[in-house]
């Protein structure tokens, strides 16, 4: 798809010239690259990240869940003539999740990609992560120029050159290409088969340095995506790496501070949400958690601080679920007794049993 670039500058869109003195984004990279202060900076960063990977487990869970969701169905009206209302019914499914979302099999993205869509960084190219490291500093940036993006959506097809219209005269490079996203053709559909399409902007080095799985960047490819709804959450977080951010985006409610790190604050933070919202409507939210877990497999985006805040939703949101319909057993562990006194242990074993005792059997 060819994009024909205008600016809006409170006049009447102009023709964008790609010769002005914005610099690309590979330009912006390599000279963050060879600034000395910014690499000792990240080398920190980049280490640490490496010890922190280094050290996530992977998940291998394939326990289920169930839960029991019912919603309320309109009753459908085929005639405008007057008639006699039906009462709205109500619809129970049965829902199996698994407690966990499994993590793929990690996988590191191509430099020859990444070089084909940022030449400038050829050369003395680093390490990808170093690379991810520096990219955080461009990316709040690189940001503002995709949300100030307007395009008018397909109406038929989509279309092989489009005009879209930059509404921010930003010092960061317009975005380099445009996904039509769509999910999936339904089970026992024809693949051709009309779907809606999603258009979103995008910026080719992002994507290069994120995702392992991505079609080919240099001519126009076909790859659906699981879940269309979810993608600008990822999106975004490839952008600024704002776990803290998505995880509000993930929820109904913003979650407790420190609660990644301190996990005894998830039980009541869940039942204050189960209390709060409906089976039905948190359900909603785990499906946007479910979906943009999805598209992280598909795409091939391995970051832990996602993954992370993808388990840290999905055991939030079940939870809530699990309380909500009473068998909060099935996402809480239920609480041991506590060891005996020390001095009852001591004088328990320095007694010698009863020789005329006999065993009884505990009843419950």
């Amino acid at each position: 798809m060819v994009l024909q670039v205008r600016r809006n500058e409170n006049a009447p869109p102009k023709i964008f010239d790609s010769h002005r003195s914005v610099k690309t984004v590979g330009s912006r990279l390599r000279s963050t690259i060879h600034d000395p202060t910014r690499r000792r900076r990240a080398r920190t960063a980049h280490a640490t990240g490496r010890a922190k990977g280094r050290g996530k487990p992977k998940s291998s869970s394939s326990a289920m869940v169930q839960f029991q969701v019912t919603s309320v169905s309109a009753p459908q009206t085929t005639d405008v003539e007057m008639q006699d209302v039906e009462a709205p019914s109500l619809i129970t499914k049965t829902y199996r999740l698994p407690k966990e979302l499994l993590r793929p099999a990690f996988q590191e993205v191509s430099k020859e990609t990444l070089l084909t869509v940022a030449p400038e960084l050829r050369g003395d190219t680093p390490d990808l992560e170093y690379i991810r490291d520096m990219m955080e500093e461009l990316g709040p940036g690189l940001l503002r120029a995709v949300v100030s993006v307007v395009a008018d959506p397909p109406k038929d097809a989509v279309p092989k050159e489009i005009a879209i219209t930059i509404n921010d005269q930003a010092d960061y490079p317009p975005p380099t290409h445009m996904l039509a996203l769509h999910a999936p053709a339904p089970k026992g559909a024809p693949a051709t088969s009309a779907r809606k399409v999603t258009l979103v902007p995008a910026h080719a080095v992002v994507l290069a340095l994120h995702c392992a799985r991505l079609p080919t960047l240099t001519e126009p490819a076909r790859s659906a995506c699981p879940s269309p709804a979810s993608y600008p959450l990822l999106s975004t977080f490839l952008y600024t790496k704002r776990a803290d951010h998505l995880l509000k985006s993930l929820l109904p409610t913003p979650p407790p501070q420190k609660l990644d790190d301190d996990r005894t604050l998830l039980p009541a933070f869940a039942g204050r949400l189960a209390s709060t919202y409906t089976a039905q409507a948190l359900l909603l939210h785990v499906t946007t958690v479910h979906g943009l877990w999805q598209n992280a497999c598909v795409l091939g985006v391995f970051v832990d601080e996602l993954f992370d805040t993808i388990d840290l939703a999905w055991e939030v949101l079940l939870t809530a679920m699990a309380i909500s319909q009473g068998t909060p057993h099935l996402m809480l562990k239920r609480p041991s007794s506590p060891p005996p006194p020390a001095s009852e242990v001591a004088s328990t074993s320095a007694s010698a049993p009863d020789p005329d005792s006999t065993a009884s059997t505990p009843t419950a």
